[in-house]
C-alpha cells in the first residue's frame, strides 16, 4: 500500500471572509463617523443663543388686514370681529362667530396673522397657546388683535374632522385689569337662542358653556383675574369639561414650562431644526 509523502498533503483552509468583513467594518465605521459629525454639528448649532422675542409685535407681518363684516342669520345683523372666524363654520347664536374669537372684538380693531412656525416664540412672553398639545390635532393658523390695551391671540387646531378654536386674552399693560368677559359675551351672544350652563373644571375654575339645539358646535368661556379664554369647538358637548380643563391645565403649566432651563434634548432639537431649514431653503 503506497503512501503519499507528507509534503504532498496540504491542509484545507476555510474560505476567507476577510475582504467582506473589512468592507462591512469600513461602512459601519463611516456611518458612525457621519452620525457623530451630524450630532456634534446639531449640538454646536443648538448651543447658539436662541433669538429672543420681546413682544408680539415682532411676530406680526408689516401689513395689517382688516376683518370683513360678517352677517348673522336672518336679521342681517353685522358685527366686525377683531379676529376672523373659522372657515365654513356658521353659528347663528353667536353673532359673527364672536364667541370663538373673543375677547377684544371691536370694529376699529385689525387682525394680523402670526406664522404658525413662530408660535413657540410666544412661550417666553407668557402665553399659553403655544403649549396647547392634543393628540391628533395640529395648528391650522394663529391670529391676533389688540383693542383697549388688551391683546387677543386665537389659535385654531384641527384633526381633519373636528376643530378647536382657543382665544386667549391678556392685558398689554402690566397690572391692568381686563374688561369683564361677561360684558363682552352679552353684546355678542344671542342669549335667546342658547342655553348657558356653568360647569366646574379640574383646576377649580368655572366655565360657562353655551349650547344650542340647532348646532353641534359649542362655546366655553373661562375667566381669571389675569386671562380670559373663549373656546369654540365641534367636539361632542359631553367633552366640554374635559376640553376646558385641558386649556386651564395648560395655562397653569405654562409658568413652569416657560421658565424651565433647556436641557440637552432641547439643544439638539433646536440644532436639528435649524439644520433642516438649510435643506428646505434649497
Amino acid at each position: 500500500m503506497s503512501r503519499m509523502p507528507l509534503s504532498a498533503v496540504r491542509p484545507t483552509r476555510a474560505p476567507s471572509h476577510f475582504s467582506v468583513g473589512w468592507v462591512v467594518a469600513v461602512v459601519v465605521t463611516s456611518l458612525a463617523i457621519v452620525a457623530c459629525v451630524i450630532v456634534a454639528a446639531a449640538w454646536v448649532i443648538g448651543g447658539r443663543a436662541a433669538p429672543t422675542t420681546s413682544s408680539v409685535h415682532e411676530l406680526l407681518p408689516p401689513e395689517p388686514r382688516q376683518s370683513p363684516a360678517i352677517t348673522s342669520g336672518e336679521n342681517e345683523a353685522t358685527s366686525v370681529s377683531a379676529l376672523q372666524p373659522p372657515v365654513a363654520v356658521e353659528e347663528d347664536y353667536v353673532i359673527g362667530e364672536a364667541a370663538g374669537i373673543l375677547p377684544g372684538a371691536l370694529e376699529s380693531a385689525t387682525v394680523k396673522e402670526i406664522p404658525v412656525e413662530r408660535l413657540s416664540d410666544l412661550k417666553s412672553l407668557g402665553w399659553a397657546l403655544p403649549f396647547l398639545d392634543r393628540a391628533g390635532f395640529s395648528h391650522d393658523f394663529v391670529e391676533t388683535s389688540s383693542a383697549n390695551s388688551e391683546r387677543t391671540i386665537q389659535a385654531r387646531l384641527s384633526d381633519g374632522v373636528d376643530f378647536i378654536n382657543v382665544a386667549e386674552t391678556r392685558a398689554e399693560v402690566a397690572e391692568a385689569e381686563l374688561h369683564p368677559l361677561r360684558e363682552k359675551l352679552d353684546s355678542l351672544v344671542d342669549v335667546t337662542r342658547v342655553s348657558a350652563e356653568v360647569i366646574a373644571l379640574d383646576t377649580g375654575h368655572e366655565a360657562t358653556v353655551f349650547l344650542s339645539d340647532d348646532s353641534d358646535v359649542w362655546t366655553a368661556a373661562i375667566e381669571t383675574p389675569h386671562v380670559q379664554y373663549v373656546v369654540t369647538t365641534s367636539l361632542p358637548a359631553e367633552s366640554a369639561a374635559e376640553v376646558a380643563s385641558w386649556v386651564m391645565v395648560t395655562d397653569r403649566s405654562r409658568v413652569h414650562l416657560s421658565h424651565s432651563a433647556p436641557g440637552p434634548a432641547d439643544r439638539l432639537e433646536r440644532g436639528f431644526d435649524e439644520m433642516l431649514t438649510w435643506f428646505d431653503a434649497e
